[in-house]
C-alpha cells in the first residue's frame, strides 16, 4: 500500500512537471506601447522639431524571449503621445522581431490605433492577415515593412500593442538568409543595379541637394538619386563614406520612372562623414533640355524663365509647351511664389516628378531683368500662339486667363492688366 501510494505520488508529480513543461513551451510576449510597459522614451507634439525624440531605431528592445529592432524609412519609427494622451508606436520604416536561440515566432497580434495599419510581412514561413492585424507562421525572425505606404501622407502604422507568441523551434522553422551586398563605387553604378538589389554605396563628395518629408536627394559626379530613408542629414551637407541601401524606383507611368534608394537593414551613417557646405553648385540648364528622366534628383538652375499660374499651380514652361511645376515642397525658399507670377526669374532647385508632371522643388528663386522682346518669335509670326517676353510658348491660350504682364501673339504686344 505504501509502495502504491509512493508510485501514485511520483506519477502525479511527473504529470505536473509534464504539464508545466508543455505550458512553458508556448510563451506570449506583450509589447504594450499604449501603456509603455518597457519604459521607452516618448515624443509629444511639443517635440515635433526634435527628429530624434522617441525614435526607437538603433535599439534592441527585449520582451521575454523576443527582441524588437527597427530601421527608419521615409518616416521614422518613434514612440508618440498625442495631446489627448493616446500613446502608440509609429512605424514609418521596418520593424524586425527575432526569437532567442532555439525558439520560433508562431504568431504576432497587433493592436492598432484608428485602423492605421499598412505593414507588409517580408518573405518567410508565414502569412499576414492585414484585415485582422495578425501574422501566423513559424520563423526565427520576421520583418514587417511600412515602406510601400511611406510616400503617402499620414501613413505610418500606429501600434498600440504587439503580442508575439513563441514556441520551440523545429526542423521546419524559417530562418532568414544572410544578405549579399553589391559593391558600388558611385551613384552611377548603384543606378545600374536591378531593382531590389541591396548594395554598399560609396559616396565621394556627394552633395545633399534637398531634404523633405519623403527623404533626401543626393548627387555625386556620376549621377543623382532620391533616397527614401531618414538618415538625418540636411540640404547642403556633403557625404563621404559607405552607406547600405537597396535599389528601388517609383514607377509613375510607363515613361516616367524615378530611380530611388530605399533604407536597408544596415542603413546608417556609421561609415559616412557628414560635413556642411553651403556652396553647392547647380548644373545650369536650358529649360528645353530639362524634361528628362536623366535629370531626376539633380540640382539644376534655369535662367530667365517666366512664372505663370494658369490655375492654382505655379509653372515655368518650355518652348514646346511642356509645363514644369514649381512647388516649395522642401519649404526652404522663404519666399512666396505668388509674388513671382508674371515675372522673369532664375530658378534653382531639385528636378523631380510630382504626381502627374515634371517639377522643381526650388531652393532659390531670384527675379531677373526681363530679356529683350527680340528673343520672341520673329515679328509677323501668325501661328496664333501666345509667347512671354522671354520667348516661352504658352500655346493658343486666352490672354484674359493669363496673369498680368506683357505677351506676344501674332507678332503684336499685348498687355494683360
Amino acid at each position: 500500500m505504501k509502495i502504491s501510494t509512493k508510485l501514485s505520488a511520483l506519477a502525479l508529480l511527473a504529470g505536473a512537471m509534464m504539464s508545466f513543461t508543455a505550458q512553458a513551451e508556448t510563451q506570449e510576449n506583450l509589447y504594450d506601447f499604449a501603456n509603455n510597459n518597457l519604459n521607452l522614451e516618448v515624443a509629444t507634439p511639443a517635440d515635433w522639431e526634435d527628429a530624434t525624440k522617441g525614435v526607437i531605431s538603433g535599439q534592441e528592445i527585449r520582451q521575454g524571449d523576443v527582441v524588437l529592432t527597427a530601421i527608419d524609412g521615409a518616416k521614422v519609427n518613434r514612440m508618440w503621445r498625442t495631446n489627448g494622451g493616446v500613446q502608440y508606436l509609429q512605424v514609418g520604416g521596418k520593424i524586425t522581431l527575432k526569437a532567442d536561440e532555439g525558439r520560433a515566432i508562431k504568431s504576432v497580434n497587433f493592436g492598432v490605433q484608428n485602423y492605421k495599419f499598412y505593414l507588409e510581412a517580408q518573405a518567410g514561413n508565414g502569412s499576414l492577415d492585414a484585415d485582422n492585424y495578425v501574422w501566423t507562421g513559424n520563423a526565427t525572425a520576421i520583418t514587417f515593412d511600412n515602406e510601400n505606404a511611406a510616400n503617402e501622407y499620414n501613413t505610418q502604422s500606429l501600434l498600440l500593442t504587439m503580442t508575439v507568441t513563441t514556441d520551440d523551434a523545429d526542423a521546419n522553422t524559417y530562418t532568414p538568409s544572410e544578405t549579399t551586398y553589391a559593391e558600388c563605387a558611385n551613384i552611377a553604378e548603384f543606378l545600374a543595379l536591378e531593382v531590389g538589389t541591396p548594395a554598399r554605396l560609396t559616396l565621394t563628395d556627394a552633395q545633399v541637394n534637398g531634404a523633405y518629408w519623403g527623404g533626401i536627394f543626393v548627387e555625386d559626379a556620376t549621377g543623382a538619386v532620391q533616397v527614401t530613408a531618414n538618415i538625418n542629414v540636411n540640404r547642403n551637407d556633403v557625404l563621404n563614406g559607405v552607406i547600405c541601401l537597396t535599389r528601388d524606383q517609383d514607377d509613375f507611368d510607363a515613361d516616367h520612372i524615378i530611380p530611388c534608394a530605399a533604407s536597408d537593414a544596415l542603413t546608417s551613417l556609421d561609415e559616412v562623414t557628414v560635413t556642411s557646405d553651403n556652396t553647392l553648385v547647380p548644373t545650369i540648364m536650358a529649360i528645353d533640355a530639362l524634361p528628362s528622366n536623366d535629370n531626376f534628383s539633380r540640382l539644376v538652375k534655369v535662367e530667365n524663365v517666366t512664372v505663370t499660374k494658369p490655375s492654382r499651380f505655379y509653372f515655368i514652361t518650355t518652348s514646346d509647351g511642356e509645363n514644369i511645376q514649381l512647388i516649395d515642397q522642401m519649404n526652404v525658399g522663404g519666399y512666396d511664389l505668388e509674388s513671382f507670377v508674371g515675372k522673369t526669374v532664375d530658378v534653382t532647385g531639385v528636378f523631380t516628378w510630382n504626381m502627374t508632371r515634371f517639377a522643381i522643388f526650388p531652393t532659390e528663386v531670384v527675379e531677373t531683368e526681363a530679356t529683350a522682346v527680340a528673343h520672341v518669335k520673329a515679328a509677323g509670326q501668325t501661328d496664333g500662339n501666345v509667347y512671354t517676353i522671354t520667348g516661352i510658348n504658352l500655346g493658343k491660350v486666352d490672354l484674359s486667363t493669363l496673369p498680368a504682364g506683357l505677351y506676344i501673339r501674332d507678332g503684336k504686344k499685348h498687355l494683360v492688366r
